[in-house]
């Protein structure tokens, strides 16, 4: 969440003032930032869908286990929709990356 917020910061200023907050000296925290993000949101989707398939084969679950469930599977989607945003942003940074140094 940090490193998002600091992203809308150095993209406000970018728009506002028309130069890169640092100059091209950030360029490379931007490429890296996307990666570090990605694989930390692919990881955490990876370990929340592998938690629920190995839950939903108790047969002993209640209906309660199954709300519980149900829910670790929806945040589980988000993280993976996170990760795929945050890899075509990932692809974005790579391309602009020989252009900016």
């Amino acid at each position: 969440m940090a490193y998002t917020i600091l992203q809308i910061a150095f993209t406000i200023f970018y728009v506002s003032s028309g130069n890169r907050f640092g100059g091209d000296a950030l360029t490379l925290f931007d490429f890296y930032g996307d990666k570090v993000l990605s694989y930390l949101l692919a990881t955490g989707a990876a370990a929340c869908f592998g938690l629920t398939v190995d839950l939903n084969r108790d047969p002993g679950n209640d209906s309660e286990a199954q709300g519980f469930l149900n829910k670790a599977n929806a945040a589980a989607s988000l993280l993976f929709i996170g990760f795929i945003f945050s890899a075509v942003s990932s692809v974005f940074s790579s391309l602009s990356l020989p252009k900016r140094l």
